[in-house]
């Protein structure tokens, strides 16, 4: 009889455990791609919507901030200035960064592409680094290679920045360039210690 009792005890107990583990909600898997970014702090990504993504530092070899000029003013056909909305977009893109590290910050030479980032480089106290189109596998592979700049922010064109996603994250991100009127790219593109890569494809 006692025995008979223990078993239907066991039995109860293991059911009751059961249904606790299956009424435990799953982890929530967020995709941060087209999220919009609020800041960086650290190694911690915050979007408008308040969600974080927390990129693990112990893991990491380098982390690549990509994007694509501001706004540029299109009444303007050689050397184009960056249009008002462009400005705004650049101190937006320097308030982002603020909190984070950043070892070099590289732009293709128009002007465009340098006042795209001449907040972010003044509230560093850091030099643009100038890059050329022409030589620009070259350029990404001293990048890889390099052990003095770790965390890099690329600032290029619509018709550049994709295949540039593209080499450092070895895979197809992107399979076109950008649309023309788009300005809000803003791609992190993670290469870890053993060799993989993640990427972001956000917007800010």
């Amino acid at each position: 009889m006692q025995r008979t009792i223990f078993k239907c005890f066991v039995v109860t107990l293991t059911l009751m455990a059961f249904m606790m583990m299956s009424c435990t909600p799953e982890t929530e898997i967020i995709d941060f791609n087209g999220k919009r970014v609020k800041e960086i702090i650290s190694n911690m990504v915050v979007t408008e919507d308040s969600q974080r993504l927390v990129l693990n530092e112990d893991s990491i070899s380098k982390i690549f901030y990509l994007i694509r000029h501001a706004e540029k003013d299109t009444s303007v056909k050689t050397e184009p200035l960056l249009s008002e909305a462009g400005l705004l977009r650049a101190t937006r893109l320097a308030d982002i960064m603020r909190g984070t590290r950043v070892d070099a910050i590289y732009s293709t030479m128009t002007l465009r592409t340098m006042f795209t980032v001449d907040s972010l480089a003044d509230i560093k106290a850091m030099t643009i680094l100038p890059y050329d189109n022409k030589t620009i596998k070259e350029t990404m592979e001293s990048i890889r290679k390099s052990d003095e700049f770790n965390r890099i922010f690329i600032v290029g064109h619509s018709n550049t920045i994709p295949s540039i996603t593209n080499s450092l994250a070895g895979r197809d991100i992107f399979t076109k360039t950008f649309n023309e009127s788009d300005y809000e790219n803003f791609i992190i593109v993670v290469a870890n210690k053993s060799g993989t890569t993640d990427v972001y494809t956000l917007k800010y």
